[in-house]
C-alpha cells in the first residue's frame, strides 16, 4: 500500500469518528431538552397542587374536570371535555310526523297540497338527490298539516319537509337507555 492510499484512509475514518461524535452530541442534546420539558412539567404540577392546598379552589375547579358516567349505575370518572363535545347539540327522539331529507337534494314535484289526507304507502313527493329520483311515500295513514317546501327548492340534509299529522295515536316509550337524559352527569 502507497503512502497516499494510506493517508486517505487515515482521512477517511477521521471524517467517519468526528460524524460519529457529531450524531452523539446531538443524540444528548436531544436528551438534555428532553430532561428539561419533563423538569417544567414537573414544577407546573407542583405549583398548581400546591395552589390547590393553600387556596380555596381544588384542582378539579382549577382543570375544570367533569363527571363522567358511561352506564347508570356504573363507575364515575373525573374528566375534562373538549370543546366541541361540550358545546354539542343534545339528541332529541325525532317525531316521526316531520318528514325530513335524509341527504342533500331538490323537490322535483309535490303530489299532495296542505289538508289532503293520504294513506300509507301513497305516493307524497319526488326528491331529486344525487342524480336520481326518490319517491317519497307516506310512511302511515294522516293529514298533510304544513308543507315547508314547494318544488324546484334546493333543501339542505335533515330539513323538515313536510309535517303529516298522523291518524292513529304513536305509542312513545320512555326508556333510559333512549332518552336525551340519560343520567350520565352527575
Amino acid at each position: 500500500m502507497k503512502i497516499s492510499e494510506k493517508r486517505a484512509l487515515v482521512i477517511k475514518r477521521q471524517k467517519a469518528k468526528a460524524k460519529e461524535e457529531a450524531k452523539k452530541l446531538k443524540e444528548q442534546q436531544r436528551e438534555a431538552r428532553k430532561l428539561e420539558k419533563a423538569a417544567e412539567k414537573e414544577k407546573k404540577h407542583k405549583v398548581v397542587k400546591s395552589n390547590a392546598k393553600e387556596g380555596d379552589e381544588s384542582v378539579a375547579e382549577k382543570q375544570k374536570l367533569e363527571v363522567l358516567q358511561v352506564f347508570p349505575n356504573a363507575r364515575q370518572y373525573k374528566t375534562t371535555f373538549t370543546k366541541k363535545y361540550a358545546n354539542r347539540k343534545a339528541w332529541q327522539r325525532p317525531d316521526p310526523q316531520e318528514i325530513k331529507s335524509i341527504i342533500p337534494g331538490v323537490v322535483t314535484s309535490l303530489e299532495i297540497k296542505e289538508g289532503d289526507h293520504v294513506l300509507k304507502g301513497s305516493h307524497i313527493m319526488t326528491f331529486e338527490a344525487m342524480k336520481m329520483q326518490n319517491l317519497v311515500a307516506a310512511p302511515f295513514d294522516g293529514t298533510v298539516e304544513k308543507i315547508f317546501v314547494k318544488e324546484g327548492d334546493k333543501v339542505p340534509k335533515g330539513v323538515t319537509m313536510l309535517f303529516l299529522k298522523s291518524d292513529a295515536e304513536f305509542e312513545i316509550f320512555e326508556d333510559d337507555s333512549t332518552s336525551n337524559d340519560l343520567g350520565l352527569f352527575g
